[in-house]
């Protein structure tokens, strides 16, 4: 079962250091977590980092950036929330349902929710930041405490945001991408 979080996706820049991962590393900054695992291939090898807060049978916000994808300044990370259900259970976010991020600074970010049934069956809902909007979704995590995820007449998650400046600064130390426009 895969955690519920918010994407980002960031592209390597010249000059970046890299470190690489082992099998799978892990650190974690206040409320916030960092996971990163390599994935092989046959040209390259690649690495799989996510951020993310929230798990443990709620609903998790994060971030993930693949080693391999373009990034700041040309594109940014995805923001997004996940709602897992226990088998036979549906998700509190239903299909098409307007999403909202509301940060303690007032500041909202729309999105829609994406219903599905994972390959074992269970219901699984995401809410992903439109990419014209990723950029302000991240600068308002770094400075805000919180953000409240919900739906009409339901709250998803709210999340702290307390340790995602640093768990953003080492996903892109390990993946190798640029904070430009969200830490600098």
């Amino acid at each position: 079962m895969r955690p519920l979080r918010i994407v980002f996706s960031c592209l390597l820049l010249s000059g970046a250091t890299v470190q690489t991962a082992s099998a799978q590393d892990f650190w974690s900054y206040k409320d916030w977590n960092v996971s990163v695992e390599l994935v092989p291939s046959e040209e390259d090898d690649y690495q799989q980092c996510i951020i993310f807060t929230g798990g443990d049978g709620l609903p998790v916000v994060s971030a993930e950036f693949f080693s391999g994808d373009a990034g700041p300044p040309y594109s940014y990370p995805e923001v997004q929330v996940e709602e897992r259900a226990i088998r036979g259970y549906a998700t509190v976010m239903k299909n098409d349902d307007p999403i909202s991020f509301t940060f303690d600074d007032g500041s909202v970010i729309g999105s829609a929710a994406e219903a599905i049934f994972d390959e074992d069956g269970f219901a699984v809902a995401f809410g992903r930041v439109g990419q014209q909007d990723n950029l302000l979704a991240l600068r308002a995590m770094r400075g805000n405490a919180d953000v409240t995820v919900s739906g009409p007449g339901y709250e998803v998650i709210t999340a702290s945001l307390s340790g995602f400046s640093a768990a953003y600064l080492k996903m892109a130390e390990v993946c190798g991408f640029s904070t430009e426009g969200v830490l600098d």
